[in-house]
């Protein structure tokens, strides 16, 4: 008899926050659209290389863009979730003033790069291995934001030999333990309930919707941004819009081939990710925020506690945005390599 009233209340739990995720959301989507020219959201910069391309072995394009100093430090980036190429261009000037060679690419079904059907974290890895490959790069840094956490990590465990820093910033963390969702938003915790199902209806309904907003009323978007976020990255938002511009442009082009690749990010998410943070030897270097309501400070000390080599930095008065735009310089001077990225010899 227990066992069945524990099970009940959990479902009648689980439509409450269902119920209550689908009011806010609503209320969300019907706040007043600010005013703003539609080509803000999807204009690009002529004067960076943002839309390059390699194939790969197995006859796939994986696009990517370059920011910062062209013969400078290399490092990798990851976007986040629901992000794309053009998601870190705001970077481009911090990392020339560093000397730093930001390669950031698209990952399968988002943006420039091929859908890869049944792809796993650790299929990016390889995937990373032939862009450096095909960039002569033997050694090279890597950095992820958000959903750009496991593949940082998959980076770190499968080629170790060639990562020289890695970091993680407001990154998500393994879906198998308990309280992984302590500290997260609402709408956050709908997501990981709905890509944990076994069917994906509820998930995919939810993205397009997002989508649809994205593309129909982005100065919605916006004003959504400025509004309800914690109050760091609403600060941001607010007297920074630029940022939540470019955050939308590049959330945008993540939607360029459908939904597909988003569905399928956040199914991988909830599941294996195919290692252990055991098994991962390079030092990994954490940073996340008080205030951070996506990815909340407890993931960040999960990972510490489980990772071999880890060291964890928990900003005050910082949230998911915040953090990252506020302290890029001191994030990537602890990425900056001791020495330039060696050259693969040419045959």
């Amino acid at each position: 008899m227990y066992i069945i009233l524990n099970q009940t209340r959990r479902i009648l739990f689980y439509f409450f926050l269902v119920g209550f995720g689908a009011l806010l959301y609503g209320f969300m989507a019907s706040d007043p659209c600010p005013v703003l020219p539609s080509y803000l959201f999807t204009r690009k910069d002529p004067n960076m290389n943002t839309d390059k391309t390699i194939v790969l072995n197995d006859g796939r394009t994986l696009g990517y863009a370059e920011y910062g100093a062209p013969n400078g430090d290399a490092v990798f980036y990851f976007h986040g979730g629901q992000e794309s190429r053009l998601s870190s261009q705001f970077m481009d000037s911090t990392a020339k003033s560093l000397n730093i060679r930001i390669i950031a690419p698209d990952r399968p079904g988002i943006g420039l790069s091929s859908y890869q059907s049944y792809r796993t974290f650790l299929d990016w890895g390889k995937d990373v291995e032939q862009l450096a490959d095909a960039l002569k790069l033997k050694t090279f840094s890597v950095f992820g934001l958000s959903g750009g956490a496991p593949h940082v990590l998959a980076c770190s465990y499968l080629i170790p030999e060639r990562i020289v820093n890695a970091t993680i910033v407001s990154g998500t963390a393994p879906y198998d333990y308990k309280g992984k969702l302590k500290g997260s938003w609402i709408p956050i915790r709908l997501m990981h309930w709905f890509a944990a199902s076994k069917k994906d209806k509820n998930l995919r309904k939810f993205i397009n919707q997002e989508y649809k907003v994205l593309l129909e009323k982005p100065g919605k978007r916006l004003g959504q941004l400025q509004k309800y976020l914690p109050k760091p990255d609403k600060e941001l938002m607010t007297s920074k819009p630029e940022y939540g511009i470019a955050f939308i442009r590049g959330s945008l082009e993540s939607y360029r081939q459908g939904i597909d690749a988003v569905v399928q990010e956040w199914r991988m998410y909830v599941r294996d990710w195919g290692f252990n943070l055991e098994d991962i030897q390079p030092h990994i270097n954490l940073w996340y925020g008080e205030e951070d309501k996506m990815a909340p400070k407890y993931k960040g000390i999960y990972l510490q506690q489980h990772l071999p080599n880890a060291s964890l930095k928990i900003l005050d008065n910082e949230g998911h945005f915040s953090l990252i735009r506020n302290h890029l310089s001191e994030i990537l001077i602890q990425l900056k390599t001791p020495k330039l990225i060696t050259v693969i010899e040419q045959q």
